[in-house]
């Protein structure tokens, strides 16, 4: 267990980075400001949190299925960061904040981050037998 959840600290601490430095890059090539909406701790502790979560789940679910554990886990990964993108698209902003039809291109590609930079590290914490 204690293998599983660092595998999820150091991804989402990872993810977290990541995305941060996308959120600047955006933030500087759009000349858009979201940091009403999301800010760096709310990027960093989503980040560290889905991938934490992630590798609890994974732990939990490889002892509940023993044959394909990976594909199983990986396309239920993949459906719920698909649908977190729902809340990308609907999310209410502020009025004063300017060009809100640029939000979700800022804040979609962020949730791919988590799972991404989770598949990335798994080799490195790979804990069964090969």
């Amino acid at each position: 267990m204690k293998t599983h959840f660092l595998h999820g600290l150091i991804a989402g601490i990872l993810a977290g980075l990541a995305a941060y430095v996308y959120h600047v890059a955006y933030r500087e090539a759009l000349l858009v400001d979201f940091s009403t909406v999301l800010n760096t701790p709310a990027i960093l502790g989503a980040s560290i949190f889905s991938c934490v979560l992630a590798s609890l789940g994974y732990y939990f679910f490889s002892k509940w299925v023993r044959r394909g554990t990976d594909a199983w886990f990986n396309a239920i990964f993949l459906v719920l960061t698909l649908a977190t993108f729902v809340g990308s698209f609907a999310a209410n902003l502020p009025e004063d904040v300017e060009s809100p039809e640029l939000f979700p291109g800022l804040s979609v590609p962020m949730h791919l981050f988590p799972m991404l930079f989770w598949l990335a590290a798994k080799p490195l914490f790979k804990t069964d037998p090969a």
